[in-house]
């Protein structure tokens, strides 16, 4: 419980990397945060020097990146993409390689602390970054190369990530800020995601664990605990899971499919005549 007091205390300061360190630690107990701290410290003072001769803010920025995905060498794994490995920060610090949501905590940090005004963008398929230069400009990155998008770059994203053959147009909503919460909320639904493919359910229930531990009242989360307890043989407290969840979602699609699970799971009630 310490380590998840740890965690919220780090989302209530916004320190993205304690965040995300804490929830590397929560599947490694070996894992030592000041000196990852430390690793990444070294890294900001490499990139501010690389800033050292331009003159403008916008330059500088530019330098970072190019610093960062160049010299430093991050970048995004998409031949592998849904491994678990890219989403816990530890190994995406250690090997310089990463996913959307979690090259950004750690580029957002450094930039943060060069003095930059970077922050997430939970865009949809696709976590992005934003550098706000001032109250009018403001330029979007994408975490897995440093590529900067236009206008037109972030409506093709937007419609390919959506398999969107309509070509809708893209809401701004969709470059909306994204909370610390939200950041981590991602981290974690991604690393579920990557356990249950990986068929590491022990890992995919400590996910979700964590996961209740930050949104209590969840109904999705609750369900898809609900799930990993049944695949380790826990079937009564899976049927409490499915419970909760078509008590408060009574409409959704996948509430009459639980409601038949809950009754192969409870055991049948023998009358002694």
């Amino acid at each position: 419980m310490q380590l998840v007091s740890q965690l919220k205390q780090a989302i209530n300061e916004g320190s993205s990397l304690v965040a995300a360190l804490c929830v590397a630690k929560h599947f490694d107990s070996r894992v030592d945060i000041d000196a990852y701290l430390a690793k990444i410290q070294d890294m900001v003072e490499s990139c501010r020097e690389a800033m050292q001769g331009a003159l403008s803010e916008q330059n500088k920025f530019r330098r970072v990146v190019n610093h960062f995905f160049r010299t430093l060498a991050f970048s995004g794994n998409e031949q592998d993409f849904f491994a678990s490995k890219y989403s816990l920060i530890t190994q995406v610090i250690d090997f310089r390689t990463g996913i959307p949501v979690s090259l950004s905590i750690v580029f957002g940090h450094i930039a943060t602390q060069l003095g930059f005004n970077v922050k997430g963008v939970n865009f949809p398929g696709h976590f992005l970054m934003c550098f706000e230069l001032d109250d009018e400009r403001r330029f979007f990155i994408d975490p897995l190369n440093g590529r900067f998008l236009d206008y037109a770059a972030l409506q093709s994203l937007y419609s390919s990530v959506l398999d969107d053959d309509h070509g809708d147009e893209m809401p701004m909503e969709a470059l909306s800020s994204a909370s610390l919460s939200e950041t981590i909320v991602r981290i974690l639904n991604n690393l579920k995601a990557s356990f249950i493919q990986e068929k590491s359910f022990d890992h995919a229930l400590s996910s979700v664990d964590l996961l209740i531990q930050l949104q209590p009242d969840d109904p999705y989360t609750r369900r898809d605990r609900g799930f990993l307890l049944h695949q380790l043989d826990c079937e009564q407290f899976a049927v409490a899971d499915y419970q909760y969840f078509i008590k408060h979602c009574p409409k959704d699609p996948s509430a009459p499919m639980l409601k038949l699970q809950i009754k192969k799971l409870q055991p049948v009630e023998h009358v002694l005549h």
